[in-house]
């Protein structure tokens, strides 16, 4: 179940065309996953060290340390994060959602990967964040709180 977007009660923010759609509970709980999936990051500290592998190696979680890195957001209790960010997760959600619906039985979804000699077809699937239109994360860049990568 969706802690950040209320179906009954949040459908205004849907398109007008998907509202009664009947997979709509499934995919705003998968949009709302990969949101967070898409902000959720490990600690940078001992991620490749020596010692760090053993660890694992000898049964440690490898989900420990992995944070939603969203500002104001409440990893004990999500349902209590902060109400700017709630509202923008909402929008966010129900953008996403629309136009998963409203594009989920269309041949043009149909993907195709050539890998060599190889290739993959992928139909009827919610698409992952990263497949996700451009700008999709713009309503959250205010709260982005990821450690960002770089190289010397």
């Amino acid at each position: 179940m969706a802690t950040f977007f209320d179906i009954p009660a949040d459908n205004n923010l849907l398109h007008a065309s998907v509202r009664d759609s009947s997979e709509l509970t499934n995919v705003v709980n998968q949009v709302e996953w990969e949101i967070l999936n898409a902000f959720s990051q490990r600690d940078m500290e001992r991620v490749g060290t020596y010692e760090a592998f053993f660890e694992y190696e000898s049964g440690r979680d490898p989900g420990d340390e992995i944070k939603v890195r969203l500002v104001g957001y409440d990893a004990d209790v999500p349902a209590d994060s902060d109400a700017g960010l709630k509202e923008v997760l909402k929008r966010t959600i129900a953008d996403i959602a629309s136009w998963v619906l409203r594009n989920y039985d269309s041949n043009s979804d149909v993907q195709m990967i050539k890998q060599g000699q190889r290739s993959i077809t992928y139909s009827g699937i919610a698409p992952t964040w990263d497949q996700f239109p451009n700008g999709w994360d713009n309503r959250l860049q205010n709260y982005d709180a990821r450690i960002k990568n770089y190289g010397i």
